[in-house]
């Protein structure tokens, strides 16, 4: 049987660390935490979970203490995970049984499996969650080790050995939006400070671009995020993963669109496809820019794009989980407007079906029945909107002219 070793490195973690312990506690067999300065209970709550605590200095350098978690790790797998992560009991599961299937214990040349992180979005947003593939299992191996200041990789050294990858379909759960706003801005301007120093060391790093980018868009400094952005692109040397700079003109398309160029960020939508084909983003962005011109049937040709790529109907996990009760709404307002109110209600009814708690899809659903002359059927529409919100004038206005 595989002995698997779990390896955290903490500070000031004592909010998230108890979810992160107990999802992991009933499959590892043992729970490595390096703490690097704590000053809540976090020690406490580690030792609780009968994790075996040991501290760090910190050095401001993320590789020397998830190092320094590896060495004390006594397993022959290590599998590493932060605080505000978890795992689910289905990919509980699915780790043991990768780690000790007949392809690992056979196979000694590979080395390594990746997982897909999720990372939930808050709920008014068009993506439910972002995926991206890390690699955070691997064997216990002095030459596998992690490197960078911040944004540490695991890869570069496992390739280094020639050692082979796994791709998996285990999901890890990264709860990025439950931190505060201070605590998130804290987070921010420490990154910035590392990712700072880091490109001095080593200016041509399209990595470090791409990080920099993502920091200064937290921070609020647009104008330095697309300089960032563009540079990760410009000094691509193909030790970045492709879906990295897909998120590079995702974000370039963003921020173009925001400064109303709509030239450029139609050309960074059309780019993403390229890097990131499992991305239904870069065909919503091109419905957004088409809805903005009016031209409406090119928006729904776009939209049935993102929602096939959404669905996984490219052969490819998407790297983005759709918001569909948004999306249908959306194609539903789209097929509106260029006069095609059957499938228009469609639309709506299906964008219901993913969340019957909002009242606008049943009154544009009840809007299209209405100007096909289905007043029983739009009566009912308007019904279920105000038995959400009884306060709605527009459904109020439509049962009354139903009535009528």
């Amino acid at each position: 049987m595989a002995f698997l070793s779990a390896c955290l490195i903490v500070k000031n973690e004592a909010r998230l660390l108890p979810h992160c312990l107990e999802s992991i506690s009933t499959f590892v067999d043992e729970i490595i935490v390096v703490d690097t300065g704590s000053e809540d209970n976090t020690v406490e709550i580690a030792r609780r979970y009968s994790a075996k605590v040991h501290h760090f200095k910190w050095v401001d350098d993320f590789s020397a203490a998830r190092n320094a978690s590896l060495d004390h790790a006594t397993g022959d797998w290590i599998f590493y995970i932060d605080a505000d992560e978890t795992v689910d009991q289905a990919n509980a599961a699915r780790i043991r049984k990768i780690i000790t299937s007949e392809s690992i214990t056979q196979g000694k040349n590979i080395m390594a499996v990746t997982v897909r992180q999720r990372i939930p979005q808050q709920v008014d947003n068009i993506a439910n969650a972002y995926y991206s593939e890390y690699c955070r299992i691997f064997r216990s191996h002095p030459a596998i080790r992690f490197e960078g200041a911040i944004h540490e990789q695991i890869l570069p050294s496992i390739e280094r050995l020639g050692g082979k990858v796994l791709r998996s379909d285990i999901v890890v759960y990264h709860w990025a939006y439950a931190a505060d706003k201070n605590k998130k801005r804290q987070r921010a301007e420490r990154n910035l400070r590392f990712l700072l120093s880091e490109l001095k060391r080593i200016p041509n790093d399209p990595f470090v671009h791409f990080n920099l980018g993502m920091t200064y868009r937290e921070l609020g400094q647009l104008d330095k995020a697309m300089c960032s952005f563009h540079a990760a692109l410009a000094c691509n040397d193909n030790s970045i993963k492709r879906e990295l700079l897909g998120q590079a003109h995702l974000n370039l398309a963003k921020l173009y669109l925001e400064k109303g160029d709509s030239e450029k960020a139609k050309h960074h939508a059309e780019q993403i496809t390229i890097f990131d084909p499992a991305n239904p983003l870069s065909a919503y962005m091109l419905a957004t820019l088409a809805v903005r011109d009016s031209r409406f049937q090119d928006a729904i040709h776009y939209l049935e794009a993102a929602i096939r790529i959404a669905r996984g109907e490219s052969g490819l996990p998407p790297t983005v989980e759709l918001n569909f009760a948004r999306v249908y709404l959306e194609l539903g307002s789209c097929r509106c407007a260029a006069g095609d109110f059957t499938m228009a209600e469609q639309d709506f009814i299906l964008s219901t079906n993913y969340n019957p708690k909002e009242a606008l899809p049943y009154i544009l659903a009840g809007n299209c029945r209405f100007r096909r002359g289905d007043r029983l059927g739009a009566r009912e529409m308007y019904e279920r909107a105000l038995a959400i919100d009884s306060s709605l004038k527009d459904a109020q206005q439509g049962l009354s002219l139903c009535k009528n």
